[in-house]
């Protein structure tokens, strides 16, 4: 008889009733405090996106069951349509195009920030830009060496006299 030695992991406890309660106060109530921060300091959208969804989802659902009980009021037949096609329809059209939505709201304000990220980078590129610039008037400014002309012409091209007496007059 072979024993087996394997040891039990203690699976993981389910989170507590009151900690998810505790956890979904604190959330209502930070929804809330940004709601109402009139300082526009951070994008809140990003934050609470998910209970937005959430809460659009619920008030469509709860539209959709008011709209079936009236329908159910004016005729039966009515009412049925309205519970097996209408409603579920809607509500599918309307979810996609509330998610479709919020989607886009995201990658918007994802863009927004790899623009301040680049905005950033250009401050550095034109820092940067201005030591290029410093260096080109140097040059400009500094005679030129009498044999560089030799080494910034390219190999197979010969160069007449004529040419040469005309560049060192301009660097002159």
């Amino acid at each position: 008889m072979v024993e087996n030695n394997q040891q039990k992991t203690p699976e993981k406890l389910p989170e507590k009733f009151g900690d998810r309660m505790r956890r979904g106060l604190f959330w209502v109530v930070q929804y809330w405090r940004e709601l109402f921060n009139f300082k526009f300091d951070k994008y809140m959208i990003i934050q609470v996106l998910p209970g937005v969804y959430g809460i659009a989802l619920v008030a469509i659902a709860c539209g959709l069951i008011y709209v079936c009980v009236e329908a159910f009021m004016a005729s039966t037949w009515r009412g049925l349509f309205y519970f097996f096609f209408a409603a579920p329809l809607t509500f599918l059209v309307l979810a996609s195009i509330l998610r479709a939505l919020l989607e886009f709201y995201m990658v918007v304000f994802k863009i927004s920030e790899h623009v301040d990220e680049l905005v950033g980078l250009r401050d550095t590129v034109d820092r940067l830009s201005g030591i290029g610039d410093s260096v080109d008037e140097m040059v400009a400014v500094t005679r030129r060496i009498p044999f560089w002309r030799v080494l910034s012409s390219s190999p197979g091209k010969a160069r007449s006299k004529k040419a040469d007496q005309v560049e060192e007059r301009k660097s002159a």
